[in-house]
């Protein structure tokens, strides 16, 4: 949500969203939603995504987090004609390599929460490694074709499965006609909160400023892994050009002027550090902007460099959606690609995804949704996101879905409505700090300052 690196890969340059605290439904954890394989489904505990759509393969894969492993699961979309869940489950059962048969007779007949339906069974095997497994499938067919698939490999006790039966319950298909009005509900309201965005609002923005650290607190000692500040001023769109670089028409044009500057702990042992940098500029009533996001990587006296610049046009009589318009270059490969592409509406601004909450504003429905640029993926791209409040906490946090992650990303507010924290499912944190926090943590752990 924000577009701070969740991996301080410099090769990738467009680096993930935040992923947020754990969403507890009874004994699972985080909410998975992907609109690339048409589902949201709860997790397993523990859960660690190692692999997603778009990562060199078409499917989720899934496993245990724990010091000793004990399960994983794949989450699939491919194709399997036929609308009868149990067909598709043995159509899936047949083009196993196995030895081992599975009976039809133990196949067990399911619903979704919409009543879609779904087929599962479970089965025993023994490893190359004379371990015994258990195998479980759970298919839901879908539209066009398709078929969602659940793998599961576990070698917990049979007595242990059930929390694998509550992930299988937990299925909700997100290609029927209903989810898609509950959507277009959402985008209407954010579509109400950007209309909300005036002129003198944004101008209230001018001013924000944080320290930021971000660290990981699963050790006996919290490993730090970058820090840096977030600043709002206002600024022509010139802000985001580096030196010496052409001026264009427009650039005189004032506007919000959102800055993050990070500093990363690549391989400290090795002196290796990534400085980003991103400057996103929008105009004040919305209709163009602009961004500049760089990355230099550095070890010792060497520095490499990647930079990304998006341009954002107003609609036209000949392009009634705007454009956007990408280019990055890779210094290290001496490589410039160009993307063009067409933003859907409504349009959150890059600027403002680090402060669309910012201060409270008062509309501020259960749930809503925008059209966002992804950088999640290597190849740009487009996509949504989703916010969800928690109606229990007052309006302090609310939980985020963005790109092809398909996990949520909680913030964390305080009592008058500034973000201050938020966590990934790997539990790496991102928190509103102080200077003199940060240094002193930073030199603590023998790492370079800026």
């Amino acid at each position: 949500m924000l577009g701070f690196p969740s991996s301080p890969k410099v090769h990738t340059m467009i680096i993930t969203t935040l992923i947020p605290i754990i969403l507890l439904t009874g004994p699972l954890g985080d909410r998975l939603i992907s609109d690339e394989l048409g589902l949201s489904i709860n997790l397993p505990p523990h859960s660690t995504v190692v692999q997603r759509p778009g990562d060199a393969g078409s499917h989720f894969m899934i496993r245990d987090g724990a010091a000793t492993p004990t399960w994983s699961l794949k989450i699939d979309s491919p194709e399997i004609p036929g609308i009868d869940a149990k067909v598709c489950l043995q159509a899936l059962l047949d083009s196993r390599n196995s030895t081992t048969p599975v009976d039809p007779a133990t196949i067990a007949l399911l619903e979704t929460p919409q009543g879609r339906p779904m087929a599962s069974v479970w089965t025993a095997e023994t490893a190359s490694n004379g371990q015994s497994v258990s195998l479980a499938w759970l298919v839901a067919p879908q539209s066009l074709n398709r078929c969602l698939v659940l793998s599961v490999v576990t070698t917990a006790p049979a007595e242990e499965r059930g929390v694998f039966e509550q992930v299988f319950r937990s299925v909700r298909l997100t290609d029927r006609a209903a989810d898609k009005v509950s959507l277009d509900d959402q985008f209407k309201a954010g579509q109400d909160i950007l209309k909300s965005f005036t002129e003198k609002y944004l101008r209230g923005l001018v001013g924000t400023s944080m320290v930021l650290r971000v660290y990981d607190p699963t050790s006996d000692v919290p490993r730090e892994i970058a820090y840096g500040t977030l600043d709002a001023t206002e600024q022509p769109r010139s802000a985001i050009r580096s030196r010496g670089s052409r001026a264009n028409v427009g650039d005189d044009e004032p506007g919000l002027l959102v800055t993050s500057h990070l500093r990363f702990a690549e391989d400290p042992d090795e002196g290796v550090y990534l400085d980003r940098v991103q400057r996103c500029w929008v105009s004040w009533d919305l209709q163009r902007e602009a961004w500049a996001d760089s990355v230099t990587r550095k070890v010792g006296d060497d520095r490499t460099g990647q930079l990304e610049i998006g341009i954002k046009s107003p609609p036209t009589l000949g392009v009634p959606r705007g454009q956007l318009l990408v280019i990055r270059e890779d210094e290290t490969h001496g490589t410039r690609n160009t993307w063009t592409l067409v933003p859907e509406q409504p349009w959150l601004p890059r600027a403002l995804r680090w402060l669309v909450w910012e201060h409270s504003p008062q509309i501020r429905p259960d749930r809503v949704a925008w059209h966002v640029w992804d950088e999640s993926t290597i190849t740009p791209r487009l996509t949504v996101r989703r916010d969800v409040w928690d109606p229990e906490l007052g309006g302090r946090r609310c939980w985020s879905w963005v790109g092809i992650d398909g996990l949520p990303t909680a913030l964390s507010f305080d009592a008058v409505g500034r973000w201050t924290r938020a966590t990934r499912p790997d539990g790496t944190i991102i928190e509103v700090s102080d200077t003199d926090t940060v240094t002193s943590r930073w030199k603590a752990a023998g790492l370079k300052m800026r």
